[in-house]
């Protein structure tokens, strides 16, 4: 187990503001004004490294309530997974300062996973409690962060390239990917960078989960005034972006420690998606028909990365990654030799400050010793609780940074 939870510290490691200093370090001088705007669950560390590599900065910084800053930019703490007060003013006080921004300026945006929600606040004249409701009924639906995105972008008074668009100036870009495929319109809901989504595939998404306040928000949907900016606006030509932190640099930054360990390595992908029992349950099969299939001379580990969900129905206390791990105790149904760890790299899963959850075959056997019934955990989406009664929790702490899910299934010979 100490091998699996060392993989994850170094795919954290691999993702922290450190990798932003090749990059700041070589901004050419300008004109005019340097800006920043620093938002997402990586930002009190961000802030940090740019204070260190270029003195004092001026702009704004987001910050998820909690995480501890020293910068001279002007901080703002808001909620995240779901937006408060603070990211209401958050996101207004970001569309201030893109205004701001004259033909000789710069604005730099340094942008991480939790960014929509940190930084929110609805589209004109829109009720905030509206575009709040949406975004809790699309969590508890199931619904995968680039649905949940294409959505917020639609509502959102900053969202889908709507920063960019109020700058005169150039905006440069370096992102921290936590979506699928690094698509750099789904980081944060892509502020800066053009949507390639529109009204009509926000309306699929509200279809498909069935949202049930759906008639509220067509209206607001189907007013071409409140679109995003056409992909081919003249804004993104002063755009530049970069991604400085991928969810696959990570993992391959745990490979090559665990292949240094003498156990073979395998990623699986950096972008699965789907429903967090479902998916644990195929990984599952996969482990076991390695260990029971194939002649393994060596220690064998799956990696895998990407952002599973649950649509909630239970009234337990649980987050995707501790749910997958629940899901995958209960698949491998006590089988020797495999253990896991599943982790969200940003150190919390769900609205829980726990990371996630690490299993393996003595697992099974505490539960029962202490009387915990780990199936009906599952059904009521209890996973947090289940998992620090038994001493399984894996707490971080605020990490500093944000590149999804992080799993890893270990298999002995």
């Amino acid at each position: 187990m100490d091998l699996l939870r060392a993989a994850f510290d170094q795919a954290v490691h691999a993702a922290q503001a450190s990798c932003l200093v090749p990059h700041l370090t070589q901004l050419e001088p300008i004109e005019g004004r340097t800006v920043f705007l620093v938002v997402g669950k990586a930002a009190s560390q961000q802030a940090t490294v740019a204070t260190q590599c270029l003195g004092k900065i001026d702009g704004l910084c987001i910050i998820p309530k909690g995480h501890k800053i020293n910068t001279s930019l002007d901080v703002i703490e808001a909620s995240h997974p779901v937006p408060n007060a603070g990211s209401h003013t958050a996101a207004e006080k970001a569309l201030d300062l893109a205004r701001s921004i004259g033909p000789l300026d710069r604005l730099v945006c340094l942008i991480s996973g939790g960014g929509s929600a940190l930084m929110s606040a609805p589209l004109q004249l829109m009720d905030a409690d509206l575009k709040i409701r949406t975004h809790r009924a699309l969590l508890a639906s199931g619904a995968t962060i680039s649905e949940l995105n294409m959505v917020r972008k639609q509502l959102s008074l900053v969202k889908g390239g709507r920063l960019a668009e109020a700058c005169k100036g150039r905006v440069l870009n370096f992102l921290v990917s936590d979506v699928p495929g690094d698509r750099a319109e789904f980081i944060a809901s892509g502020p800066t960078v053009p949507s390639n989504t529109s009204q009509q595939d926000a309306i699929d998404v509200l279809v498909r989960h069935q949202i049930d306040i759906f008639e509220e928000l067509l209206p607001w949907l189907t007013d071409v005034k409140n679109a995003t900016p056409a992909p081919d606006s003249e804004c993104f030509r002063r755009v530049k972006t970069t991604i400085v932190a991928a969810p696959s640099q990570s993992l391959e930054a745990a490979k090559s420690f665990i292949e240094s360990q003498g156990v073979d390595c395998w990623i699986l992908g950096d972008a699965v998606e789907g429903d967090s029992e479902t998916v644990a349950r195929v990984m599952a099969e996969i482990a076991l028909w390695q260990q029971r299939h194939q002649k393994l001379e060596r220690p064998l580990c799956l990696l895998s990365g990407g952002e599973t969900t649950v649509k909630v129905t239970g009234d337990g206390i649980g987050g995707p990654n501790a749910h997958f791990a629940l899901a995958l105790l209960d698949a491998l149904d006590g089988a020797r030799g495999i253990s896991a760890i599943v982790c969200d790299t940003d150190g919390v899963d769900g609205a829980a400050e726990i990371a996630g959850a690490s299993i393996d075959d003595e697992t099974l056997k505490k539960s029962k010793a202490a009387g915990i019934d780990h199936r009906d955990a599952l059904l009521r989406q209890d996973a947090h609780t289940f998992f620090q009664s038994v001493d399984c929790s894996v707490v971080s702490g605020p990490t500093g940074t944000n590149v999804n899910d992080f799993r890893a299934i270990l298999i002995e010979p």
